[in-house]
Formats: structure tokens, sequence, C-alpha cells
């Protein structure tokens, strides 16, 4: 064996991240290092030593304050500071050096180089006695040191010695024991078992301390042998009796672990085994899984205590947190059971929005100022809080705006909650067709959240919003269930006070809403839902009312959207009339609205042009008619009626579309040579087809009274030899309903007597077989569409006559409403004279007016 004298240097391998070698063991290590480095010369130094078989001191450093000594090899950083040196080492043989990736190997440095910078050697040192560093001889290119030997080979065994080795042993072989149970190969155990029996007291101590978990300076303390032999040997007694006691500890721990959990929870056993532990400290507290040391979850938990929560609501609150407690924070249910407290902690159970004393005449204000008309709506939210004011405890009314499309429906919501002073919240219904939609989903399934009803009041954050249910007859339903039907209870006012959303599973307090549902038609809405609201319809607007908002709502807007403020923009309001009756033709100001907008788009690119000119002096900032028709064109409509009036057989009647609007309904008829065939064209439903059949009949029992001679002369059938073709134009659109039979029967008239009706006029009405005319609905609807379409003259069925009263008076004073009974005076009202052919030569008129 090579000796070491205190009078040769040595060159010094220093060991960083906490390793150390102990005599008689194997270090096997990787060293990196950069091609350009000064640690190259270390490496040269270890290879002619390992060529030569000579030693190496291998010293373990110091940590520094700061720094990552386990890397320090994957660095390079093998030249040192001497003054890290831990002053003891031991004298290690080199078993194996060899280059990994290229460099330096038995036979020297590789020929070929590598692709990286940086060289990989692997090396084996076998430690073989302590030694103690006495100088520093060289610091570079390498640290080499003089050493002299810490203990000799033949150290006397004194009686004390021999018995602290005989301890030692037996601690071995217990800890083999205990070693053992961790499936360790068999052939391992028993040559352990061996080298305990043979080894003497110094060489079992170093090899059990390698094995053992050792502090960084428990290491260094028994490398140091600062106290001899015997001292070292009895320290290395009470190290693996402490890793033996350890081991004990943990086994049974594992063992009362695994008798708590079963098949499907083994994935929690780290969580088991920390409680064992504060259970075997005697630091059990009671509480597991979510510790008070959570922030996150004392946040919470004092969050809920602090709540107002109902006595349901805080009993499913108690009982979920104290499961959180209990449960590990890696089950699934763990984030589940903590995202239901979170939306329970968030709801506002007691948290109201608006001042308690609402000026009703402010709110009045605020709501003319936002919208035009829609007298109903404003008078019933005035309504509902003046009887506010006199009763605190007031249920919010659950009100339902029918109308067509883009006459304010939406908007009003807003208004209405900026009346109030209250949060607003809109909820579009269209095309939901799940009920958990609105009911929310059982915490059961995967990613369930509560709905929409329960997310608006958590986002709105208070009580009492305006929640808007926006195109609330566009709900559908399938296999997943009915969404109108889970809306029963909350627009019920009787009921929406206990809620129960299926996330919550708690009742939920709902009556201090305000509900506003929009949709365009009733018949869509389930007559259950519709019985639970205050329906309000919201009619198209006249030419007047278009006018008027365009004034003083789309136009400002337009121009301060298109930055024309500091224009003078001026569109007078005969060109603003021209642009509502020639380019649209519907109930709302929606295309009014894109029309205003394309002229504010002319004048902004006019007034962009005058200004690169540098002639703002020549912009002209007034729309005219004549101008208004070369910025959007040929005007879209004309006066359809006039013109169908003018040939035979031709009647406009009046319908009321699936929308909400009213719209003009032409009829057309023919007749040709034929056997008496009626034919019947124009999509039309079933109801609309027998009013055709009717109407042919009740012509043939009266054709002899209204003067009407059939081709096969008089007292012929009036259909002999001819066959009658009816068609609705529009042949796309689905039509169906009783309200033609008026209008049939003119055409048909009109069409036999080879007269044209008088140009200008519109009727509407059911008839009875006996020639009586019978009341319809959307009277308001039907003569605002006749209004816009340009007709003078509007027949309606008498019993109808109190529904005129919703018109607005501009347009009844624009056009003449007669109401009739009979045929004989719808009859008498459409052609031109007022006078049908007679019989017996007396003539009947019959006429009604307003």
């Amino acid at each position: 064996m090579t000796s070491l004298t205190h009078t040769k240097p040595v060159a010094v391998l220093p060991l960083s991240g906490g390793r150390v070698l102990f005599p008689g063991l194997v270090l096997r290590m990787q060293i990196s290092v950069s091609r350009d480095s000064d640690s190259m010369a270390i490496i040269d130094n270890i290879s002619k030593q390992f060529t030569q078989a000579a030693l190496v001191a291998c010293v373990p450093l110091l940590q520094e304050e700061g720094s990552n000594g386990a890397k320090e090899h994957e660095k390079g950083d093998l030249n040192v500071d001497p003054k890290r040196l831990f002053g003891f080492g031991v004298a290690a043989r080199i078993v194996s050096f060899k280059a990994v990736n290229g460099g330096k190997g038995k036979g020297g440095r590789s020929s070929a180089a590598s692709s990286s910078n940086r060289i990989v050697y692997a090396v084996a040192l076998e430690g073989l006695h302590r030694i103690k560093i006495d100088a520093v001889v060289k610091s570079e290119p390498f640290l080499q040191v003089a050493v002299s030997p810490l203990e000799t080979l033949d150290t006397p065994e004194t009686p004390e010695l021999k018995a602290l080795g005989t301890t030692l042993a037996q601690c071995g072989l217990e800890l083999t024991e205990l070693l053992s149970q961790l499936q360790l190969p068999t052939q391992v155990l028993s040559q352990l078992r061996k080298t305990i029996n043979e080894a003497t007291a110094s060489q079992l101590a170093d090899l059990l301390a390698s094995m053992i978990d050792l502090s960084v300076e428990e290491k260094l303390d028994l490398l140091a042998e600062r106290e001899g032999v015997a001292k070292r040997v009895e320290k290395c007694v009470e190290l693996v009796t402490r890793q033996i006691q350890v081991l004990k500890i943990s086994q049974k721990i594992q063992t009362n672990v695994e008798n708590k959990l079963g098949k499907q929870q083994r994935e929690y056993i780290l969580r088991q085994q920390l409680e064992a532990i504060k259970k075997e400290l005697g630091e059990n507290d009671g509480e597991s899984g979510e510790s008070s040391a959570d922030p996150e979850f004392a946040a919470l938990k004092k969050r809920l205590e602090t709540l107002p929560l109902p006595e349901e609501a805080a009993k499913s609150t108690k009982r979920e947190l104290g499961r959180l407690k209990r449960m590990p924070a890696n089950m699934p249910e763990h984030q589940i059971i903590r995202t239901y407290l979170e939306w329970m902690s968030e709801m506002p159970w007691d948290v109201m929005s608006g001042s308690d004393s609402v000026d009703v005449q402010k709110a009045k204000m605020q709501l003319d100022a936002d919208h035009f008309g829609m007298d109903g709506v404003k008078k019933r939210v005035l309504e509902y809080l003046a009887v506010g004011k006199l009763k605190k405890d007031l249920k919010g009314p659950i009100l339902c705006l029918i109308g067509p499309p883009g006459v304010g429906k939406t908007s009003l919501g807003k208004s209405v909650a900026n009346a109030l002073g209250r949060k607003f919240y809109r909820i579009s219904l269209g095309g939901v067709r799940d009920e958990a939609e609105i009911r929310g989903h059982r915490r059961t399934y995967v990613g369930a959240l509560p709905g929409l009803i329960i997310q608006a009041m958590r986002k709105c954050g208070v009580k009492n919003p305006v929640i808007l249910l926006d195109e609330i007859d566009k709900l559908t339903r399938d296999a997943r269930g009915d969404p109108s039907a889970a809306l029963l209870e909350v627009l019920d006012p009787e009921q929406n006070n206990t809620f129960t959303d299926h996330y919550l599973s708690v009742p939920f307090d709902l009556s201090q809403v305000l509900f506003i549902a929009t949709a365009n038609e009733a018949e869509t809405i389930s007559a259950p839902l519709m019985d639970r609201m205050e329906v309000i319809q919201i009619p198209g607007y006249t030419f007047a009312e278009k006018v008027s908002i365009a004034q003083t709502h789309l136009l400002p807007k337009q121009i301060s959207t298109h930055g024309l403020d500091a224009v003078a923009v001026n569109i007078p309001q005969n060109t603003l009339m021209r642009m509502a009756t020639e380019y649209t033709r519907e109930s709302g100001v929606r295309t009014l609205n894109r029309h205003v907008a394309a002229v504010c788009r002319h004048l902004a690119v006019e007034y962009a042009r005058a200004i690169e000119r540098h002639a703002l002096d020549s912009f002209n900032g007034t729309v005219s008619p004549m101008k208004l028709e070369e910025i959007l064109g040929q005007p879209h409509f004309v006066s359809e009626v006039s013109e169908r009036g003018l040939s035979p057989g031709v009647v406009t009647g009046l319908a009321w579309t699936s929308d909400g609007a009213g719209g003009l309904l032409f009829i057309e008829a023919m007749k040709m040579p034929g056997k008496g065939k009626l034919v019947l064209t124009g999509k039309l439903g079933d109801v609309i087809k027998e009013s055709a059949t009717l109407a042919v009949s009740w012509i043939r029992a009266n054709a002899r009274r209204l003067g009407i001679v059939g081709a096969g002369g008089p007292g012929a059938d009036l259909l002999d030899g001819i066959d009658v073709h009816i068609h609705f134009p529009a042949g796309a659109t689905p039509k169906d309903g009783p309200s033609a039979g008026a209008a049939i029967v003119t055409a048909l008239v009109s069409l036999f007597l080879d007269q044209p009706v008088r140009p200008h006029i519109a009727m509407t009405g059911e008839m009875t077989l006996r020639g009586q005319v019978c009341p319809v609905g959307g009277i308001k609807e039907k003569v605002l569409a006749a209004h816009r379409g340009g007709v003078q003259r509007v027949l309606l069925p008498e019993r109808n006559r109190k529904d005129v009263d919703e018109i607005p008076s501009d347009v009844r004073n624009s056009m003449d409403i007669c109401f009739v009974k009979t045929m004989e005076e719808v009859l008498g009202l459409a052609f031109e004279d007022g006078v049908l052919g007679s019989r017996d030569g007396v003539k009947v008129v019959y006429e009604s007016k307003l």
C-alpha cells in the first residue's frame, strides 16, 4: 500500500455537495469540466495518478453561504479556495477513470474532439485511511497539500473498544433485519451480515456511517475523529440506534395506515402517514386534511363564519367545512367541496343595492330620456317604485315585454335598472335547451356549475338586481328537460323566495329581484309560464315616432360614434321622414339606425376630405331629401297598395307576423275555364284554406243578391265552366289564421264583378258562413303596418272598436278607420262608389266611418 507522509505533497480532489468518503468504501462520481478551464490541470493529474497507482486526497468542502455545492462538479469548478477545505479527508486510490463523452482516459487525451465544449469523466475512488491536512503546498495549476495520517491500521484493540464493537455489530445486524423488509436482494443482505461479523470496530463504524441518514455535520464529525477511535465508534452506535428507531416508527406508521386504508384509498397514503406521524409525536390537534396553516382555507372559513347565512345554508356550509378539513387535498372531491364553499361565500345573501328612498319623478325623467313611448312599461315601473316606498318588503314584479324586434325591449331593462339605482344583468335564453342551465348541475357531475340565475346573482353581488331574461320565447326543449318548466319557480312571486339550485342545494331568495322578460311572440311561450308574468305589449313605431326617435336618440349617438361632434350635422325632419317611409318597412328602428349611420359615414368622408384640402368652409353638414337619395341610393320601398288596387280581384289584407309585428297581406284572385275547382297557393295553413272555401261558399249562395252572374247565365252555378285560383304572394312565407276571410270574399267579388276595389284600402276580419264579421287580434300592429304601407282606409270588425284606443292619435287622424258587422258592409265600403249590383232595381249602400 502506498504510504503518505507529511513531506510528500498530494493532489486534492475536492468533494462538494455534502459528499464524504469514509475509509474502506468506494465513491463513484462524475466530473464535468470545460476544455478551456483551469480544471483540466487536475484532470491531467488524476489521469497521471491513476496510471502510476498513486493516491489523492479526497477532502470535503465546507458549504459556502448561498452557493449550490451540489452542482460544482457539473460546472467544472475543481480549483477551489483552500479556505473551503475541511481540514480532514481520506487518502484514496483511483480505482477507475475514464471519459464518458470524449477527453482523457487511461491512455491520455482522446484524439477525437467532442462535439460539446464540456467533457464528462467517470471516477471511482476507494478510501484507504483518514488524513489531516497540514499545509497547502501549491494552489496552481491545481491544489496540492501536505498531509499526515490521522490513525494507523494497527490501532490496539482495548476492552472498551471491543465492547463498543460488539454493541455496534448487534446494532448493525438489527439494522440489516429492518432493511430486509425493504425487499433488498438476498445476496446483498448476506454479504452485509458477513461483513458486519468480520469487520473491526473502526471499519464497522465507517461502513454503518455510510449506510444511514446523517447530516453533513455529523458525517464530518465522524471523519475528523478528533477524540479517538473509541469515541467515534460510540457516536456511531448512537447514530445507528437512532436510525433503527426511525425505521421502527416508520414501519409502525406504515402498518397503521395500511390497516385504515381500503383498496380505493391507497393513493392517499402520504397524507395518512403525516397524520400518523403527528399522532406518534403527540402533536395531533384533532384537525387533519386542511390545517389552519393554510391561509386560503382560513380566509374562506372566516368569510363564511361572518356571513349572515340562512339557517339551512349555514348548516350545509358547516357540514362541508368539516368534510373539507378531514379530506386530503389530493382527492378529487376536495376541490369540488372547496369550489362549492367559495360559491356559498360569494353569494349576496343579504346585500342590497339602490337607495331606500327612490325619487319617482326622477325615475320617470330617466325612463323618458332613455326611451320614446313605451308608456305601459314606464307606468308599471313607476307603480312598483311608488308602492315600494310605502312597503319596504315589496316583492319584485315579473314583467314580460312582447313586441317586434328593434323596438327597444332589451335596452329598456338597463334603463329600468338605472332608474331604480340597481345593478343590471342580462341572461340570453335564446337556444337554451337544458333544464340544468336554469337550475344548475348537481355536484356529482364533473365540472358542475350553478344555473344561469345563481350565476347572475353572484356576478351582480346584490340581492335585488334587475335581471333581463332576453328572448324567453326562444327556449327549446329536448331529452335533457324543459328549461321553461324550470323557470316556473324562478318567475313565481309566491315560490321564488325559496328557489333551490341543484348545485347549491339550499334555498336562495329571489323575491327581491326585478325580472324583465322579452319576447317577440307569445305563442311559443308555455301557458303556465305566461300566467306567471305581467305581459306588456310593445307595438311597432309609427313614422312620426321613428322620426322623433331618430332626432333625439339615434342621430346624436351616431354623430358621436363617427367623430362628428365638432361638425354642424343637420338632418332635417323631412329627410328623416323620407328615410323612414321609403327606406324602411320594419316595426322597430334598427334599419333606420343603420341608415342614419350610413349618412354619418358619408359626412365623415366629406369632412375628412375638407380637412385634407384645408377647405372646411366648403363642407355642408345638411342632408336634404335629394342628397339622401345620393347617399342611400334609390328608395327601397314604394307604395304597393295603390299599384295592386288597380286590378280586379286584388285586395290588401292585414296580417300579424310571427315576430310580433303587423304586415300587409296581398290577395290575388283569377278565374279561367275549367270544371269548378278552387286552387289555393302561397304556402297556406289549414285555417286560411278553410276561410277561402268558406268565402267561395258564401259568394255562391249570395251571387244573385250581389248581382253576380256566372258563365252559365242566370240561375246557373257560379263556378260552372270555370276554375278559381286564389294566390297569396310571398310564397316562401307561411300564412295561416282566420283574419283573411273578409279580404278573400272582397277579392272574389271584385273578380266576378270585374270591378277593382278602392285604392289605398286594407281590411281584416274573420267571417262566418252567414256573412257576419268576427273580431280578430293584433289590431294595433295591423293598423300601424297599414299606416307604414300608405293605406288610407282600414276596415275593422265592429267588436274591435275598443282596440283602436291603443293606436296613436296621429295614426288615427291620418286614416279613415271603418267598423263593419257584416260582409255587405265590407263590400259597400270596399268599392269606389260604395254601391254594388242591386236586386229588383233597389240600390243598397253600407258605410260606417269613425
